[in-house]
């Protein structure tokens, strides 16, 4: 079976080439041929997977999450796709704290060997996907707007440093939500978020018993503007402790919902950037893709 290894080496604190050694010899142990494809850029391992995907048995990917979106995004339209098995070597890795595995290269690389393939659902926006997160207002921009040296150096904390700047030129959009069953909410947002993951940003964490990767829906999360500091501190340690009791805070499951306002609005899919004034429609596409999940 031919294993293609995609590896972004700009991903991260981590050297993942320190690793490669060691990630082609339990694929060869496996009976796995595995070949290599070094990323060069954004949306090369997208072009690459969608070009070639099909030509493997299955895919390592060695980045961070939008290494992994990129992967999925390539993958997602193929007629065979081969399993995904996720190496993760980013700042916060989001999507792999859902998975199961640690921030240690070597341990997630074992625990994925005695792993088995899930189905995976996918969030559509417009006409792309996105794995774990599409993401407007408070700390969304900081995960595409924080240098890449900063996030090399301080890892996490370069998140939270940017993170903060925003709070002192809070910014809050007019939104009209509408969800699959018709329901209308309308307000004044700092934040609001379509996830498939119990961790968001290094910062949310949902209920575990909330979350289904495979069950055909999303959680949406919605954060109003607070009217003082006081309600913006209530709503903060409610997002910290992850009880999510402020009156500011809604969250409901989708299988899609719209997105409306009249200004344009910074969103950001798996961290990437992506900016639009026109209407949004996210989409649940159950079961799109195979991921490879440890036993467990």
């Amino acid at each position: 079976m031919k294993v293609s290894v995609i590896i972004n080496p700009a991903s991260g604190r981590k050297n993942i080439g320190d690793y490669v050694e060691d990630i082609l010899s339990l694929i060869k142990k496996k009976g796995g041929t595995p070949e290599i494809h070094i990323t060069t850029g954004k949306n090369d391992a997208r072009d690459f997977v969608a070009k070639h995907g099909a030509e493997y048995g299955m895919i390592v990917c060695c980045g961070g999450d939008g290494t992994l979106s990129e992967v999925i995004n390539g993958a997602v339209g193929l007629p065979e796709q081969p399993p995904v098995a996720y190496i993760p070597s980013g700042t916060t890795n989001d999507f792999s704290k859902t998975m199961g595995l640690t921030t240690d290269i070597l341990k997630s690389l074992m625990a994925l060997s005695h792993g088995e393939p899930r189905t995976l659902d996918v969030g559509q926006f417009d006409s792309r996907y996105f794995v774990y997160v599409a993401s407007f207002g408070l700390f969304a921009e900081s995960s595409y707007a924080t240098p890449q040296n900063l996030k090399r150096r301080l890892g996490h904390l370069a998140y939270v440093i940017t993170g903060t700047r925003e709070l002192l030129n809070l910014r809050s959009y007019r939104m009209t939500v509408t969800d699959d069953t018709g329901e209308v909410r309308e307000g004044e947002y700092i934040y609001g978020s379509v996830s498939n993951s119990t961790s968001i940003g290094g910062v949310m964490k949902l209920d575990e018993t909330l979350v289904n990767l495979s069950d055909g829906r999303h959680e949406v999360v919605l954060i109003r503007k607070p009217s003082n500091l006081h309600e913006f501190n209530e709503a903060a340690l409610s997002v910290i402790s992850g009880k999510y009791d402020s009156p500011l805070i809604e969250i409901f499951s989708v299988k899609s919902v719209t997105f409306a306002c009249e200004d344009k609005v910074d969103w950001s899919l798996d961290g990437e950037h992506k900016i639009t004034s026109e209407p949004v429609r996210i989409t649940n596409i159950p079961q799109a893709v195979r991921l490879i999940f440890p036993k467990g």
